[in-house]
């Protein structure tokens, strides 16, 4: 069975995963991924409910670390910026 986060793109044995829809009474209509060529012990089943939550929560903690990569990457271009500022008034007054 899968225990990874986020949603099951391929079983522990290598097959695609497929979407499927619950005909139990416990789960009517909830879908679900599947390994698609086989089912049972040790094949990948997680509810797809459950699976698009864990999956946005990685997406979320990708995109602030992005958005703190970026927030570094201006505060070095401002730096930058200052510098070649302080450069280009150094060689006007030596030029």
């Amino acid at each position: 069975m899968d225990l990874q986060r986020e949603i099951p793109r391929t079983c522990d044995f290598g097959a695609a995963t497929i979407v499927l829809t619950s005909g139990t009474i416990k789960n009517p209509g909830r879908r679900f991924y599947r390994c698609g060529a086989n089912s049972g012990q040790n094949h990948v089943f997680k509810w797809l409910d459950e699976a698009h939550d864990e999956e946005f929560v990685v997406v979320a903690n990708k995109l602030a670390t992005i958005e703190q990569d970026l927030a570094a990457i201006k505060a070095e271009l401002d730096d930058m910026k200052k510098d070649i500022t302080e450069i280009i008034k150094l060689l006007n007054v030596l030029g």
